[in-house]
């Protein structure tokens, strides 16, 4: 059984997918498997894909209809073999020793969740650095520390797989947006403990041409309707969980 399973839902990534799935590869960590989501793509991505698994038997394709990235994801977490998992965008890639640091901290914690630092390449994210390792417990602490009010990226958390099947955690399949950000939400509700990694970065790198980016006019309506959708379930979440202060407060610095 390998110790981390790696989803990666692919959709008509073909520009960007070899530097993804080589930054995999190349990690110090191999205890790996490295489930492949091909949602639909009508691109060269099969054909990348086909060329990885032939090199690597690490590497595991489902094809499947067009579904969106949430049903991918959820394939994959049902196929996913590792005692732990971690969620990966196709556009996006990792330091080599990500998985390296990132377990160690689980296995030295048992920590349900461990957060690691972001680098980006646009204006529409932040960079995230952790200056040490540490971990954390309590909702406010969790939510401080991680961000997740307003910086709700799944990629960046290695998860227990025991944690996510014991607690039912699944993407909703009717969002195309936002989605990740109520995953991670309730899961940082229900974690016991939170650990913190530094010095080891998920590159999220903003694809123009990604599903999110799609220049179709309903596609860009239902996006805005989400997003308003996303914002208020992290309001709700916030007064729910008497934080309500803290998500104020994140709103301000996220605009500074």
């Amino acid at each position: 059984m390998p110790k981390v399973s790696v989803i990666v839902p692919v959709y008509n990534a073909e520009k960007y997918l070899k530097r993804c799935l080589d930054a995999l590869r190349q990690q110090t960590f191999s205890d790996i498997e490295i489930i492949c989501i091909n949602d639909g793509s009508t691109d060269d991505s099969q054909k990348i894909l086909d060329e990885y698994i032939a090199r690597d038997k690490r590497f595991i394709v489902i094809n499947k209809k067009n579904s969106g990235v949430s049903a991918a994801r959820n394939d994959g977490i049902k196929r996913a073999c590792g005692e732990y998992i971690h969620f990966m965008d196709a556009d996006d890639f990792i330091d080599s020793d990500y998985y390296e640091r990132m377990v160690d901290m689980a296995q030295n914690t048992g920590a349900d969740m461990v957060c690691s630092g972001l680098l980006t390449n646009t204006k529409y994210a932040r960079d995230i650095k952790y200056k040490s390792c540490f971990t954390v417990r309590g909702i406010y602490n969790k939510l401080r520390r991680t961000y997740a009010l307003t910086d709700g990226y799944v990629w960046r958390y290695l998860f227990k797989t025991e944690f996510i099947r014991k607690n039912k955690l699944v993407f909703n399949t009717k969002m195309i947006s936002q989605e990740d950000v109520v995953f991670v939400l309730n899961a940082i509700a229900l974690s016991e403990l939170v650990a913190f990694v530094s010095d080891t970065f998920y590159h999220y790198m903003f694809n123009e041409a990604s599903a999110l980016n799609n220049r179709d006019a309903e596609h860009h309506k239902k996006m805005k309707e989400q997003y308003r959708q996303g914002k208020q379930f992290r309001r709700d979440f916030a007064r729910a969980h008497g934080v309500k202060r803290l998500w104020y407060l994140r709103k301000i610095l996220r605009n500074f």
